[in-house]
């Protein structure tokens, strides 16, 4: 009998745990996202992620897992052209932990960071000096490692410089400046709160907030005695006719 309750109990758990694959369309552009779920539960990611994009909305860019819903195990992201790494670690709980390694697009190395305390390992030199300010948290105590963007400071300038096209009455008016636009950078690394603090007009100021909004997620939070904490950052937007 008590062979017989046991093999019942397992099966229900096997069951249970069973999985079912997802696909989801991009909401933009070409692209999808493909998970597990749990058959019992379809709102809970339980298993293996991909992500796909690119031109053709076919190139892998993401690959991980999901435990419970929650991103855990390996993680690795691509470049959309493919192949080339953009970064590499594993989750625990939704939460990045221990030792992370980010790369440009070139291949190269460009920061090894540890996010269990908060220290930089290794960090490729940059070309132009940090354009990027940031300061506590009203309240907050000071900060022991300010945010960075994994893929450095260059690339966050090149970022923005490609993606920034000039407004045409800006462009009339011959308008020239620098908007700077403030945002929050939360203890797991994702940007909000986006906010003009100084602004030029003429279209530059609404260009500059949408530049910034479209920066990629790559963001290493600041960090106070060893651990992750929200900080508020500034940066510009240059607009200048040559």
């Amino acid at each position: 009998m008590l062979l017989f309750f046991s093999s019942l109990t397992t099966a229900f758990s096997s069951q249970a745990q069973a999985t079912q694959k997802v696909v989801v369309p991009q909401a933009f552009g070409l692209g999808r996202e493909e998970y597990m779920v749990l058959q019992a539960a379809p709102e809970t990611k339980q298993g293996a992620y991909w992500q796909y994009a690119g031109k053709k909305g076919t190139t892998l860019v993401t690959t991980g897992f999901y435990a419970a819903g929650q991103k855990d195990s390996v993680w690795t992201t691509y470049y959309e052209r493919g192949k080339v790494l953009q970064a590499r670690g594993q989750y625990a709980r939704d939460q990045k932990r221990g030792v992370w390694e980010y790369f440009s697009e070139k291949d190269a190395l460009q920061l090894k960071f540890d996010h269990g305390t908060g220290q930089t390992l290794f960090s490729l030199p940059a070309q132009r000096p940090s354009q990027l300010v940031c300061r506590p948290m009203p309240g907050a105590g000071a900060l022991t490692t300010d945010p960075q963007y994994a893929l450095g400071s260059d690339a966050l300038s090149a970022k923005i410089g490609m993606t920034t096209r000039y407004p045409a009455v800006a462009l009339r008016n011959n308008v020239m400046g620098q908007v700077r636009v403030a945002f929050v950078i939360d203890s797991t690394g994702a940007a909000s709160n986006f906010l003009v603090v100084h602004g030029i007009g003429s279209g530059c100021d609404e260009e500059a907030l949408r530049v910034v909004k479209l920066l990629p997620s790559n963001w290493i939070p600041a960090y106070t005695n060893g651990r992750p904490v929200a900080a508020a950052c500034e940066v510009p937007v240059t607009f200048s006719i040559k």
